[in-house]
């Protein structure tokens, strides 16, 4: 009687030392997910104005003495600029709470070109740029519109001079902003920023491919002036799969595995069949955009649902929202 009473004694302690075990190794792994998340998101603010300093100081000599070549080279380097943008576009992660200081950065949606109005006031000197237009899209009507190097320079330093500052402004307050919130909070932005993310790849591309009525809308993309729509929303998602792989999978990993390599999943799916021929191309096939879509609405609502279940995590809204 005695030994099956200790028996069991013994058992339930080691049960319960099993169960501390694991509850410390999930936690565990939850720190390391939100301090390698944090140091990889600080890392794409210093990024990107690393990228932006240098597009700015070729446009200020670009300007200086115009040419074709010049032009070709502010225009990569302005697609540049855009790619390290976008892994930080809607996050709301610290500063970007802010949507003026996402304006500041890019605007969009804007589906009565807002863009190209203000720009086309300001060159016929009606209005100056305000800060919050002199962005990333007002850049790009500067760089691939039909205008004559004078037009251009007339704007294009200063608009980027101000685009430079709000890079600066993100970089300089994000490591503290992120710093100073509680892990609960961090948990729920990190979180919501996979899921801001994906919901607003979704609308790009449903900005573009009409469900209802069967047609593709090339002017409603992100970057139509520069015919660049479907591979920024292609390289987008491949650095959110990059980041979730690196990071989240981990973590989710340990909690949910067959959700983790579900999400895996979803993602190596969406991008073999995520559109790379731009719809203003005349070989862009609506079928594609068709074939997409479902594809990432299922992977939004991973992130808006499963996911943050499986983790215990409430996400927040917010005025960067997708939807």
């Amino acid at each position: 009687m005695n030994k099956c009473f200790y028996r069991a004694i013994t058992l339930g302690v080691l049960g319960l030392v099993g169960l501390s075990s694991a509850i410390a190794n999930t936690v565990t792994l939850q720190q390391q997910w939100l301090q390698q998340e944090q140091q990889h998101i600080v890392g794409l603010s210093a990024y990107l104005v690393s990228e932006a300093r240098a597009y700015q100081q070729h446009v200020t000599a670009y300007c200086a003495k115009p040419s074709d070549d010049g032009l070709l080279i502010s225009q990569s380097l302005w697609r540049q600029n855009y790619l390290a943008y976008l892994p930080l576009q809607a996050s709301a992660l610290g500063p970007l709470v802010d949507l003026k200081l996402n304006w500041a950065l890019s605007y969009w949606p804007d589906k009565k070109d807002t863009t190209g109005r203000k720009v086309k006031a300001a060159l016929a000197g009606q209005q100056p740029l305000s800060s919050t237009h002199s962005n990333l899209r007002s850049q790009e009507f500067l760089l691939f519109e039909a205008l004559s190097e004078q037009q251009r320079c007339v704007l294009l330093p200063d608009v980027v001079n101000q685009y430079v500052q709000a890079a600066e402004q993100v970089a300089n307050n994000l490591p503290s902003d992120l710093a100073t919130i509680s892990p609960e909070q961090l948990s729920s932005d990190v979180l919501n920023s996979y899921r801001l993310q994906t919901s607003i790849m979704l609308r790009k591309l449903r900005a573009i491919y009409s469900a209802k009525h069967q047609r593709l809308r090339p002017y409603q993309g992100e970057a139509w002036r520069a015919k660049l729509s479907a591979q920024l929303l292609a390289e987008q998602l491949t650095g959110l799969a990059r980041r979730y792989q690196r990071y989240l999978a981990i973590y989710l990993t340990s909690i949910d595995a067959n959700l983790a390599k579900q999400t895996a999943a979803q993602f190596a799916l969406l991008s073999k069949a995520m559109p790379t021929i731009e719809p203003n191309d005349q070989h862009a096939q609506l079928s594609d955009w068709a074939k997409a879509e479902p594809m990432l609405a299922k992977l939004d609502r991973l992130f808006a649902n499963q996911v943050p279940q499986a983790l215990s995590i409430e996400l927040g809204f917010n005025n960067n929202d997708g939807d």
